[in-house]
């Protein structure tokens, strides 16, 4: 039997699991994310409130208004096929005549740019007309509504001189396509003839948007993201909500777009759209769905959804000088080690940081070090989730394989080194995670909102039953996590900057 996976078709055995499908085809599937199966389309056809008007000069619509005007134009369209435009003045156009059963109507009416309505010439319905107004005016034209406006194709109105001709009214036909499908993270689930299969979305990102572009770099760092809400219109994800995005791109947010918050409280927050929104400035748009929209559709809140990007980041901080270069060959990019440059040397610092720098540049330099002078450290998001998340901000960790620290002050006497932090950011760290009895030898701890040097990050060098690893007394500490002081190879009193790394215990 025949299945689509991703766009190809593939000739699969009945009872075939996907898991096997995966493995004999070469498809790549990362594990607990959303597995998108349609069953079943029907394509279905409907017409909406709007008219198809083309003339010899071209076409536009009017969009029918529920009104007993619109009603009836809906009901004698062909009547005025063929019809000429008897004549135009600056204000409007009109087309005509035919006989109606309109009840003529004196009152005085309001029409705008782009309204369309009635004449009853003389007030007679028998010489009834279509009128399409161009400027606002005020008049009695025998009837007192509109029938609808015009919305698309306004262009072709200063183009129609008198004598021109009404080709064809047609209402406007909409095809759909209606979906019968299921999402699934089951393996053993055995597709049947003629499904199709998503398993991931790729995103175009737009080299005009630098900063954002790395912040989806971030977002995807797993090649996966969490839905966190679901409308109508979009889907997003917050992981990485309250992260600041410089604004960069606030075009037409358009079906398939991507866009970062750069304003408000969702500052951060990714948005992918199933439908057009308006132009704002609190969304800078950073990419487009090229692929997988069939399973932004079927996306639920709390799915986990394969991303990938072209590009692809190009941050090296974390590889070897060696495994740098031998990527940077591949992507035709110049590359020059400074710093420790052996083949073994960790890269801690580059330049240019963006991806789309490097690719517009077409060069990198990388500052390598001794793999031994990069310090580890175990963080305790689940007992200081908020502060955990500011030390991510922070070090460059939160989009970074490897944080920076510098050093704000190192004093043996008082038994802990202190690094510069945000006091800005900081500014919402409540207490969590404080030492009970005693601060020991290798906490990390940050200064909580509750003293005047907020945000200031420390190393306690020795156990201490009275302060923490900043030096404030414990309820003024937030405690995130661990060093092994006994693997640092480092000595804080000659350096300025420290570089570390997050393990997982």
């Amino acid at each position: 039997m025949q299945i689509e996976i991703n766009s190809n078709k593939i000739e699969v055995k009945e009872d075939a699991t996907l898991s096997l499908i995966f493995s004999e085809n070469n498809i790549p599937y990362q594990k607990g994310t959303v597995i998108g199966i349609i069953k079943k389309e029907t394509e279905k056809s409907s017409y909406l409130d709007e008219f198809l008007v083309t003339t010899n000069k071209g076409s536009f619509v009017i969009k029918i208004k529920d009104t007993e005007e619109g009603k009836l134009f809906k009901n004698i369209t062909k009547k005025f096929e063929s019809k000429n435009v008897r004549w135009k003045t600056s204000t409007l156009i009109a087309i005509g005549s035919v006989p109606t059963t309109l009840i003529p109507s004196k009152e005085e009416q309001i029409y705008n740019p782009w309204d369309v309505f009635f004449i009853l010439a003389g007030f007679d319905n028998n010489t009834t007309y279509i009128a399409l107004s161009k400027k606002t005016q005020k008049g009695s034209y025998g009837t007192k509504n509109t029938i609808g406006k015009i919305t698309q194709g306004r262009h072709v109105l200063p183009l129609i001189d008198e004598g021109d001709n009404i080709l064809s009214i047609e209402p406007v036909e909409v095809f759909t396509v209606e979906k019968d499908f299921e999402t699934t993270t089951d393996l053993t689930y055995k597709p049947k003839n003629g499904e199709k299969i998503f398993t991931h979305v790729l995103i175009k990102l737009n080299d005009t948007t630098p900063m954002a572009m790395e912040h989806i770099f971030s977002l995807t760092k797993d090649s996966q993201i969490t839905i966190d809400e679901v409308t109508e219109s979009y889907i997003s994800s917050k992981g990485l909500i309250g992260f600041d995005v410089q604004s960069e791109n606030s075009n037409l947010r358009k079906k398939n777009s991507v866009s970062v918050r750069v304003e408000g409280k969702n500052t951060g927050v990714v948005y992918i759209y199933k439908k057009e929104r308006i132009t704002t400035p609190n969304h800078s748009v950073v990419g487009t769905v090229i692929f997988g929209s069939e399973l932004i559709e079927m996306l639920k809140k709390g799915d986990k959804v394969s991303v990938k990007t072209t590009p692809h980041s190009l941050s090296f901080l974390g590889l070897t000088q060696k495994e740098a270069e031998d990527i940077l060959k591949g992507e035709g990019i110049k590359h020059e080690r400074t710093g420790e440059i052996s083949n073994t040397a960790i890269i801690v610092e580059q330049e240019p940081p963006y991806t789309a720098e490097i690719l517009k540049t077409k060069t990198v330099k990388t500052l390598g070090i001794d793999k031994n002078n990069i310090i580890e450290i175990e963080l305790y998001e689940d007992k200081a989730p908020n502060t955990v998340k500011y030390f991510r901000k922070i070090t460059g960790l939160i989009n970074k394989s490897i944080g920076k620290l510098d050093i704000q002050f190192a004093h043996p006497s008082v038994s802990l080194v202190a690094f510069e932090g945000g006091s800005i950011e900081a500014g919402s760290l409540i207490p969590e995670n404080s030492p009970s009895n005693t601060s020991y030898r290798g906490d990390v701890g940050v200064t909580n909102m509750s003293r005047q040097h907020k945000g200031l990050i420390g190393i306690r060098l020795k156990d201490d039953e009275a302060y923490g690893p900043t030096g404030e007394e414990f309820d003024g500490t937030n405690v995130i996590g661990k060093i092994d002081l006994d693997k640092v190879k480092v000595d804080f009193n000659d350096e300025k900057s420290i570089y570390i790394k997050e393990i997982k215990k």
